[in-house]
């Protein structure tokens, strides 16, 4: 697989000025005094690879490092020590809205900005009724941007931003954009790059996208990169590290996974039919519902896998068990061997939403619970016909032939 970025040992520092002395007006009319300055480091000895059609998600708190790390994969700023390697067209989505004239229209703002971006006026003119569309302000395109709200701005300028031929997207925060619905369009608009084969660094705090999109992702803490590798458990990891849960969902089990633990569910993913992860799904293609155990105690009997799907929405459509009819029996192993389960659709039936995926484990039973986890992995399904409604009919239609009273009828009135 050809590498789309490769970055090796980069550091970065900034200089931080401790007292007025930094600025020009207090160095002209003190001549006599120094600037004191403190060295900030953002980025310390960071280094990764990304493959061309990756989507990988940056997470971390404030000041972790992730917008510095973003600027330098897009040349605005400048390692001091290591190497950045970028093979392709990039298109940086840092700044939306950077270049906007408020004084010219919606409409004059598309060609400026998809001038910076590097798309003809001809493009331009072609596209321009679809970006006006996408934004939803076809009833303001000829109104001055500085009578815009913020919401309208942000949406004008990622319509115009996704209009970039780029093979490699770096993204910071745009999925903050708009409102719910907008987002939702946003999305189908990762999906789209992901089919494309584009290569995607997003830059966000929303977890549960970074789930459903990411096929990877690293986590910054204070400029280190102290995690690379699968959404799930970097996510778990950073939620753990930043003490998202509480006391109460720590304090004998999180809230969302539950059990004795004798047998104890260690990974949980999502696969297509070649084996990869993913997160976004075309309906009628393969799912693959991987589960790693370890087994934690004697237990010298069978049990049991119980796979739940629920639309986000919290509706939910299905419950599998490996114990039902033409399922699986599991034969416990013993003690600290690891296991691995899978449950396979050929033909995903859902159609466009997202979903949630809870998973458990079981005696034959159900009398007892070794381990649950609620929620533990979501999902995405694209529909690429645009049925409406929660599966596919798997249906065929037919023209039946007349019955022999309707054909006479129609002979006489023929």
């Amino acid at each position: 697989m050809t590498t789309a970025i490769r970055v090796d040992g980069i550091h970065k520092s900034f200089r931080i000025p401790l007292d007025r002395a930094a600025t020009l007006k207090y160095r002209f009319t003190h001549p006599r005094s120094s600037a004191r300055y403190r060295d900030f480091a953002a980025l310390h000895d960071i280094g990764f690879n990304v493959e061309a059609g990756e989507f990988v998600g940056i997470i971390g708190h404030n000041g972790s490092g992730k917008s510095t790390l973003l600027k330098i994969l897009s040349g605005i700023y400048q390692p001091d020590r290591g190497t950045v390697e970028v093979n392709g067209l990039v298109s940086p989505f840092l700044e939306l809205g950077v270049g906007f004239n408020p004084e010219l229209t919606a409409r004059e703002n598309v060609f400026l900005n998809g001038a910076i971006l590097g798309l003809t006026r001809r493009d331009l003119q072609k596209r321009i009724d679809e970006i006006i569309a996408f934004a939803e302000l076809e009833e303001f395109a000829q109104q001055k941007l500085k009578n815009f709200s913020s919401g309208m701005q942000v949406r004008l300028a990622f319509s115009v931003a996704i209009q970039a031929d780029a093979g490699i997207l770096l993204m910071d925060e745009v999925l903050a954009v708009g409102d719910a619905r907008f987002q939702e369009k946003c999305f189908d608009v990762f999906a789209r790059y992901k089919r494309e084969g584009r290569t995607i660094v997003l830059v966000t705090h929303d977890l549960g996208s970074v789930n459903l999109y990411c096929d990877r992702v690293l986590l910054l803490d204070h400029g280190r990169l102290v995690a690379d590798g699968l959404a799930a458990d970097v996510v778990a990891r950073y939620k753990r590290m930043v003490g998202a849960l509480s006391d109460a969902e720590v304090g004998e089990g999180e809230s969302n996974r539950w059990g004795s633990r004798e047998i104890e569910i260690t990974t949980v993913r999502l696969l297509d039919a070649n084996g990869a992860t993913h997160h976004t799904f075309m309906t009628g293609t393969t799912l693959i519902v991987e589960l790693e155990y370890v087994v934690h105690d004697d237990i010298a009997r069978d049990f049991a896998c119980v796979l739940t799907v629920q639309r986000s929405d919290g509706l939910v459509l299905a419950e599998a068990d490996s114990n039902g009819a033409g399922g699986l029996s599991i034969q416990c192993p013993a003690p600290g061997v690891p296991g691995k389960v899978r449950f396979t659709l050929d033909r995903l039936q859902l159609l466009e939403a997202s979903y949630l995926v809870s998973v458990g484990l079981r005696d034959r039973h159900r009398a007892r619970v070794y381990d649950h986890i609620e929620h533990v992995a979501s999902f995405r399904v694209l529909d690429s016909a645009g049925r409406g409604g929660l599966v596919a009919l798997e249906g065929v239609w037919s023209r039946g032939a007349p019955s022999t009273e309707e054909a006479s009828t129609m002979a006489s009135t023929s």
